[in-house]
């Protein structure tokens, strides 16, 4: 294989043609993109409002003869409305000469792919704020023009001759066959609502095949199969699951839904509705087995660690008996966001920007800091604050302590580039505190980071004039522990968790079986006394808060697959109520003695150290495949 043919080489060309699309589409003549309705969320840091949907005017004269004649039936107000998830066709400039068989049914070149985010730039900010609080039906539909542009991000299908190491030949459309095949990707670029050219239907798997079908705008509509996913990252073909998670799958990689937790839930908000009234009905209203199994269920769900999680991150639910250490974070880090002026001359100070969490494991740590970080990004949206990224490591997770650098430069690198951990030492530095960096602080969570060594790095080289670290560990006296010069560079910031005592721990377990924004009160599945054991037993055993959540989870499911195997066995009482399918306190019992004595658990612990090794094995070759 020549130098040039190579797939990394192919992987370059592509994200270069892609990347030159703005350029090429230029200003816009004779394009019309507008968006119509309030949009979903604002931020004002960023000059930006995002949108669900987008109307465009078809480009005709960007087709070839046959289909440049719009239909005579058309009305002038008719427009092609665009809207997230769908899939289209998009015009780029790949340089040189396109062969006319590739640019078919257009006459300039272009790709297929999936629409991920929309949003409007905006130039003045007062205009913006206004929109926010107005909504935008009072603003007239506006022209695409590029004071105010309609701009969107797309993640790209490859086709058949644009994957590496394929020839750049044209698909022959032949009606015995099937349909060409383009494969999903991770290679997404934001670009002008300019460059849409037509529709896009894709299939799960190959139909008979025929040339373009024209819609009733007179728009050529290009038909694909899609099954597999390309990784420009990993340089892999991969199975691309479900036809209906591609959505989902797009907005994973993408670079807003992807990485602002804040946007993400406002799409959600708005896709799901405010449909909150049919479920908000107390327990006490339940009088079928039926529903309350559906309870069980819903109780199950809210008790794992991981929608826990998303309440913190996302949602920006209360934590329980945390308010002090919340507010400490949360002023540090507004503080080292926004930066510190010196009184007299107002020239920028060097205060150190780093702070170290200690405490027991499952007292909160890192939900407190995930928590603060969604109430910042509001503030940031709201223009209160300069924009600032927020990056986790976990140095558990981490060989060596300079794989740190790695991967902090891949999150943060526009194009997630993998370095070496020292030329991603030499980037980053270039990156916080050389000219070459963006706008916006940056903060760095390291998670759990009881290494030292691990540690040392983060303080010694993490407290550049934009980047603010945040250690987190189970070792309270872990700063004693480093070296005199590195105990300097991290700061005198503490805030240390206690662990939960078994108040604080019955009323963090009502809290998440109560909801949050009008959800269902499932409260009424555990029996009072079963909570306080939990709790009680929780204390004693560990003293950790996830293992509450997991034995009152266990003892919910266990009760949910008794009533599911004995459908109708147990009788409403005679207050219509079935009281005796409610969580008790043999049922958290059997489910700490589950969880703490198992069979496995005593298999592994009483493990010779070779059977103890390939356990290891096996688990970290199952984490990594």
């Amino acid at each position: 294989m020549h130098e040039d043919d190579s797939p990394e080489n192919d992987d370059a060309d592509m994200a270069s043609c892609h990347s030159s699309l703005e350029d090429e589409v230029g200003s816009g003549d004779g394009y019309q993109a507008w968006t119509t309705g309030s949009p979903f969320h604002v931020d004002v840091s960023s000059s930006k409002s995002f949108y669900t949907e987008l109307h465009v005017n078809p480009p005709y004269d960007h087709y070839v003869r046959e289909y440049q004649d719009p239909p005579k039936d058309l009305d002038e107000e008719d427009c092609w409305t665009v809207r997230l998830g769908d899939t289209v066709a998009v015009h780029f400039d790949i340089g040189g000469t396109t062969e006319a068989s590739l640019k078919f049914p257009f006459t300039t070149s272009w790709s297929p792919a999936e629409v991920v985010c929309v949003w409007k730039q905006h130039q003045s900010t007062k205009a913006l704020l206004d929109l926010r609080e107005r909504g935008s039906d009072s603003y007239p539909a506006l022209p695409y023009h590029r004071h105010e542009q309609v701009c969107m991000e797309v993640r790209w299908l490859y086709r058949q001759h644009e994957m590496p190491g394929s020839a750049r030949q044209a698909f022959s459309y032949d009606k015995s066959g099937g349909l060409e095949e383009v494969v999903e990707t991770d290679d997404l670029l934001e670009c002008p609502a300019a460059a849409l050219l037509a529709p896009v239907k894709l299939y799960p798997s190959s139909v008979s095949c025929s040339i373009p079908t024209v819609d009733g705008m007179g728009m050529p509509i290009m038909s694909y199969q899609c099954h597999r996913l390309w990784s420009i990252h990993r340089k892999a073909l991969l199975p691309s699951g479900s036809a209906r998670g591609r959505v989902d799958r797009g907005r994973m990689y993408s670079n807003y839904f992807g990485k602002d937790a804040l946007l993400k839930a406002a799409l959600d908000k708005t896709v799901r509705g405010d449909s909150v009234e049919d479920v908000a009905r107390p327990l006490s209203s339940a009088n079928s087995e039926a529903e309350l199994r559906n309870n069980l269920r819903e109780a199950a769900s809210r008790l794992s660690l991981s929608d826990a999680s998303a309440d913190a991150q996302v949602r920006g639910m209360e934590l329980t008996g945390r308010k002090k250490e919340l507010n400490q974070i949360k002023d540090f880090l507004r503080s080292a966001i926004q930066g510190s002026r010196d009184e007299f001359d107002g020239a920028e100070s060097s205060v150190k920007s780093s702070i170290f969490i200690a405490g027991p494991p499952g007292t909160g740590k890192t939900a407190c800091v995930k928590a603060v970080i969604a109430q910042l990004r509001h503030e940031q949206a709201s223009g209160d604050i300069p924009p600032f990224d927020f990056v986790s490591l976990n140095g558990m997770e981490m060989q060596y302590p300079f794989d740190a650098y790695v991967r902090l430069w891949e999150a943060v690198s526009e194009h997630k580039e993998k370095r070496a951990p020292g030329a991603a030492a030499a980037m980053l530095e270039r990156h916080f505190v050389g000219s070459g960096g963006k706008s916006g602080k940056g903060i760095k969570e390291v998670e759990e980071g009881s290494q030292i060594r691990m540690a040392e790095k983060a303080a010694a080289n993490g407290c550049g004039a934009r980047l603010v670290v945040v250690g987190i560990s189970n070792t309270i006296n872990l700063p004693e522990r480093l070296k005199p010069a590195v105990q300097s560079r991290l700061g005198r910031e503490r805030c240390v968790f206690k662990a939960y005592n078994v108040e604080e721990t019955c009323n963090i377990l009502k809290a998440r079986l109560i909801g949050s924004d009008g959800a269902k009160d499932v409260t009424s599945v555990f029996d009072q006394d079963a909570l306080t054991f939990a709790a009680r037993k929780t204390a004693v055993l560990s003293g950790d808060i996830r293992k509450a959540f997991q034995i009152c989870k266990a003892a919910a499911e266990t009760m949910l697959s008794k009533m599911e195997d004995e459908t109708g066995s147990c009788a409403p009482s005679s207050t219509g109520r079935p009281t005796s399918k409610v969580v008790r306190i043999p049922d958290i019992q059997r489910a700490a003695r589950d969880m703490f004595n198992s069979i496995i658990n005593l298999a592994v612990s009483s493990a010779t150290s070779f059977e103890a090794l390939l356990i290891v094995s096996l688990a970290s070759l199952q984490k990594h495949t």
